[in-house]
This record gives C-alpha cells, structure tokens and sequence, in this order.
C-alpha cells in the first residue's frame, strides 16, 4: 500500500497479517507520516499532509467493525468512503453466483443487483485492472467474478476474447451495456427538459404554418421567427407544467415537452422549416432550441451526498403514483451537488395518526414513513433532475421526501 507522502507499507508483510492488523499497520504508517519532522511544521502544513494520508485507500476487512480513530487522522470523506466499502460488503448477497457472463440486454443495474442487495454500491467493491482498455466499460460476454483478496470482496471485470482491442484500432463487435435500461430515459436525453422563464422568452417560434393550418404535422412546412443560433436541426418544444417548490412555493423552472424535429429550408425573417419528424403536432406558438444528440451516456452509480434532501416534485407520464422504471422529478440539482449517477432512497411522508383505542378522541400521535425504493439521477438542471425509479416496495407518490442512500450508513 503505497501513502501520497511516499510511505510505503510491505505488500508481502500484509498478506501474513490478519485483516485487523493491516489495518492497524496502515494507520501507524498514516500516523508516522503527519508526525513532526524536522522544523517545526505550520498548521496548514500539518492539514495537507493528513488530507494526503486521507486520500489514500485503507483496507478494510469485510464485516470489520466501524474504524474507530483519533479525532483529525481521517478526514470526514475519507471516513465516509470507509463506511462505504464497509456498507457493501455487508451487503454481498449470500446467493451471488462466483461468476456472470454479460448478455445483451443486461444492465449495470442487473448485473450489481445478482451480486450485491445495495446495486449502487457497485463502485466500493469494483476493481479496475489497469490492463484492460476502459475497465468501466463491460460488453456483452465480458465476465464479472466475485472473488476475496485478503478477506475483502472484490468484482472483477474478464474481459472476453472476441472484446479484447486487437491493436489496429479494430472496432468491437458489440456496444458497452448501459447503467439502466436505455428505453426508459433515451426520450429524456439530449433534448432540454426543464426551461427557465428568460430561456423561454429568447426562444424562437413558430409563427406560421403551411395555408394557415393551426396544427402541422411530418412533412408540413412551418414559419419561424426570433434568434436561432445558425445549425440546420431543431427540436419543437412545448412549455409545460410550472415545476414548484412544495415547501418554499418557488418556480424552479418550467417543463419542456418535445413536440418535433425540424429541419432549416431558407433562413430570412421568417425562416422556412421543414417538420422532419413529431412526437405530437406541432402548432403556432411552440418554441425551438438547438436539436442534440439523443445517445444515452454511462452512468456511474454512487450514493448521493448526505446533505441532499428533498421531494419528488413531478410525476412523469403518471397522475399520482409511480412505479418500477418510471421517471420522477426532484427538487434538488446540480446546484445542491446533484449530479447523473447519485441514488436516493424514497421515503414515504410521516402520518399522524389519532389513538382511539385507548381513550375515545384521544391523542395523536405520529408513524414515521417508511422506506419506499431506490431512484437514480441521470439528468440534472440547475434546480431540479430527472430520475427514474430502480426499485419500489409501494407506489412512488408526489411528494415523497429523497434522502441519500448513504443516509443508510
């Protein structure tokens, strides 16, 4: 185990120690690289060496006890990613299979969920074999194995032969699984979601359409005026629900329904346009932005910082309630450190409840939610993100609080 101070711990020592004394060796090697040396060290000296140690990853045994320290020698993510790892390996499923050969069709999802009842923990107990070309990137007949180094769980990614780089930039013969099921979210890649009141009114729109039509459809021709920003492809959207803060009332932006595509024939005021395909019709007043990509992108699965709280402010494609792989709206974003790939568990709001057993128009008292599922975030705006629901016990309704699944720890 080698320190960022350049302290390096004898790998061959280790492996004649038990799993509790690696862990005391570590930490007496951590100790003697903040210890004074020398002249007398400044305290902002002394806090960069032990964020050093900090960054350095300590071997913790699988269901060790929780790492018990002297105040300062860890720092608090550093404490956070050991009780992490720990929270994973107490969460290997005793059903696992010793090894799994990747189908087309599977996800990260899946394939954590065979090997751990906690998926998004995946990360802790993931090695990358830096000999394998984009050892995150797993192909269907690629091998994942389960296997322990030292008492510790570790997953392994066997990268299968016809999968292997030949070195004359010869291109795979398959595509990388995704993270989650790719029907689920590809409509919600790559075209704006969420719009704010001053983007909304620098757009765009539509201003006419073929012989005075109200609505057009694939095919029809469309006038457009206002700002465009010189590219040939566009995506029609429509202003959609107001997105509100249940608990402050404030508008974290508005929803941007995908109506169409369209295509540049003649710029000029008004542009001339073609609607090259439509998801609904599209009809004077609808407004453009530039039209992305829509391929997924690789999602990482992670708890989400501890600090985010928050409600599911928005039901996709759903009036009340939702379930399995279906797509939810939070009031947390990139501003709250929100980012694609951190899960959430979905926790039910408290009840009070009278006791009428005991006394007749007696008291009240409380029953607490209950965990409800696990979501995932794979879009995020400034305010708010999309997510969509890995697993459930009950119907996901409007309004249920989100909290960290490190708030499991």
């Amino acid at each position: 185990m080698t320190f960022k101070t350049s302290l390096t711990f004898n790998n061959s020592l280790a492996r004649s120690l038990s799993p509790a004394c690696v862990v005391l060796a570590a930490l007496l090697t951590a100790s003697c690289a903040t210890s004074q040396i020398g002249p007398q060290q400044s305290s902002e000296q002394q806090d960069s060496q032990r964020q050093n140690v900090a960054g350095s990853e300590l071997p913790i045994a699988a269901g060790s006890e929780p790492l018990i320290t002297t105040p300062g020698a860890l720092s608090s993510n550093q404490q956070r990613k050991i009780a992490l790892r720990q929270l994973a390996e107490r969460s290997i499923r005793t059903d696992h299979p010793g090894e799994y050969t990747v189908v087309k069709g599977d996800t990260l999802w899946d394939i954590s969920g065979r090997f751990l009842s906690r998926p998004w923990l995946w990360p802790e107990i993931w090695h990358v074999n830096p000999q394998i070309e984009n050892p995150h990137l797993i192909y269907p007949g690629d091998r994942i194995a389960l296997s322990y180094v030292g008492g510790t769980p570790r997953l392994e990614l066997i990268r299968a032969s016809s999968n292997r780089s030949s070195g004359q930039g010869t291109a795979r013969q398959s595509t990388p699984i995704g993270t989650i099921p790719t029907e689920a979210i590809e409509q919600f890649i790559g075209e704006p979601l969420v719009v704010s009141a001053s983007d909304l009114k620098a757009s765009a729109y539509v201003a006419a359409a073929d012989e005075g039509r109200l609505a057009s459809t694939t095919g029809d021709h469309i006038w457009v005026r206002g700002n465009l920003n010189g590219q040939s492809r566009y995506s029609v959207f429509r202003p959609g629900e107001a997105l509100i803060d249940p608990e402050t009332r404030e508008l974290l932006g508005r929803e941007a329904i995908l109506v169409s595509k369209v295509s540049l024939v003649k710029s000029g005021d008004p542009n001339k346009m073609l609607i090259t395909s439509n998801n609904r019709e599209t009809l004077v007043g609808d407004r453009l932005m530039a039209s992305n990509a829509t391929t997924p992108a690789f999602f990482q699965p992670r708890a989400a910082n501890s600090d985010a709280n928050g409600r599911i402010i928005s039901l996709v494609d759903a009036v009340s309630r939702s379930g399995q792989n279906q797509v939810v709206v939070l009031n947390l974003g990139s501003d709250d450190g929100v980012q694609p790939g951190d899960t959430f568990s979905v926790i039910g709001n408290d009840r009070t409840v009278r006791d009428d057993v005991a006394q007749p128009g007696g008291e009240y008292f409380t029953v607490p939610g209950e965990e409800a599922g696990v979501i995932m975030v794979f879009r995020s705006f400034d305010r708010v993100s999309y997510a969509l629901i890995m697993s459930s016990t009950r119907s996901i309704k409007l309004f249920d609080r989100v909290g960290s699944t490190a708030n499991q720890l």
